[in-house]
């Protein structure tokens, strides 16, 4: 009886494994198949080398859910759960004979099906289309590992907002990277990447976004700040970051990296010269430096971010110092687990608004002096190995905030997503 019970568990144990074959092996075929279908184009030796289309979306709920020892709560009517289309992209690439690439990323995000609490009642929010990326790229031969690229592109500060979209491992980025990180706009960026382990880039870039303030009898004035136009005023609209990285001990197993960027902002606010009316979305601080360490070592990924800030453009506040501390592990090949800590202190300069919906529906403050963050995460994959062509995401963080040596906020976010990037 003990023999014939051992023998059926073990034929169920090699059963389920030979399942979880067969579903990876399936996974695996369908990625490999939808990256396929989205090549339009192919001709290795042609003047157009290859063209081909991108498709990232993700798909989220989330609940908050403020403990109230301090007696904050939801704002009357405003609605704890949350659903949305948080990342809805579609791209096109064409890579040209002369090591020349044209890449562009239309953003559908805001597609109506988040809830926001606005105007005393809780209303679904808009669609709203806009350019994330539109520039082209040429590698200089004449230096090897000089790359120039011209347009719209992403800005490289902070080491998460260095991480593509459709990599980061958390279902939201961290309040560090959400508060200084500047979103895209346009400009240049010339990068100096002589191998894989080492990389300096220049970027320059004028602001493509406007504040609430808009006038319209300033030359700077914008669409609607998300627009696919906009009439630049780079004497007081213009920022630079400058940024290096290098990678060393690499080995089969893993890998460490230390990376360093400086952001300056060129607005004439900071000088009491500001243009009455003139549209401003940057920074929020002159100057800013990011030092970041990442290593990887087997199923072991650790990722950390130090960034300073001075000088805050409204004088209101104070400077800002921030760290983002992030292990990670893998359990199998489809199953990882995260933990975040970001920690943020400065008078009146820590934003708890750039969390996704703590302000939103709470009474919480948009500025607070620090801030305390806990994030608890898993992500599934379904393909080993392709991890971030699908994976679904688990996530809650804890969140503390303190203004005037008081707490202001403390309180859970649960969230839940499915991520898909081909």
């Amino acid at each position: 009886m003990k023999r014939t019970a051992f023998f059926a568990v073990g034929s169920l144990l090699l059963s389920t494994q030979a399942l979880g074959a067969t579903f990876t092996e399936k996974a695996d075929a369908l990625v490999s198949d939808v990256k396929k279908a989205l090549v339009l184009y192919e001709k290795p030796d042609g003047f157009v080398r290859k063209v081909k289309l991108s498709w990232l979306e993700q798909f989220q709920l989330a609940a908050v859910q403020p403990n109230g020892s301090n007696g904050l709560r939801l704002k009357e009517g405003a609605s704890p759960v949350n659903q949305e289309f948080r990342r809805s992209w579609v791209g096109l690439t064409a890579d040209f004979k002369g090591a020349t690439t044209f890449r562009t990323w239309v953003r559908l995000g805001g597609l109506p099906e988040r809830e926001t609490f606005k105007g005393g009642r809780t209303k679904k929010n808009y669609t709203y289309t806009s350019l994330f990326e539109l520039w082209i790229k040429k590698d200089l031969k004449s230096v090897k590992g000089l790359s120039v690229q011209l347009g719209k592109i992403k800005s490289l500060f902070t080491t998460d907002y260095s991480i593509p979209s459709s990599s980061i491992p958390c279902i939201e980025r961290s309040l560090i990277s959400n508060q200084f990180a500047q979103d895209s706009n346009w400009g240049i960026d010339v990068t100096y990447a002589p191998d894989k382990k080492n990389k300096i880039y220049l970027q320059l870039m004028a602001n493509d976004r406007a504040s609430a303030t808009k006038n319209p009898s300033h030359t700077d004035e914008y669409t609607d700040g998300r627009g696919f136009s906009g009439e630049f005023g780079w004497e007081d609209k213009c920022f630079a970051i400058l940024g290096a990285s290098h990678q060393f001990r690499v080995t089969d197993s893993g890998y460490h990296t230390l990376s360093a960027q400086y952001l300056h902002d060129f607005d004439n606010a900071y000088h009491n010269q500001h243009n009455p009316g003139a549209n401003y979305f940057g920074l929020g601080f002159q100057d800013a430096v990011s030092l970041g360490y990442e290593f990887k070592h087997g199923r072991f990924h650790f990722l950390s971010n130090l960034v300073a800030a001075f000088e805050q453009e409204t004088g209101k506040g104070t400077n800002n110092i921030g760290i983002q501390l992030q292990p990670m592990f893998a359990l199998s090949p489809h199953v990882d687990l995260i933990f975040r800590y970001t920690g943020m202190t400065g008078h009146a300069a820590c934003k708890l608004a750039s969390d996704r919906y703590i302000c939103t529906q709470t009474l919480a403050p948009q500025w607070v002096d620090s801030i305390n963050a806990f994030y608890f995460g898993a992500n599934f994959y379904a393909s080993a190995k392709d991890k971030n062509a699908l994976k679904f995401m688990l996530g809650a963080e804890y969140t503390t905030a303190r203004e005037q040596g008081a707490d202001c906020y403390n309180g859970w976010t649960f969230s839940s997503a499915v991520r898909w990037s081909f």
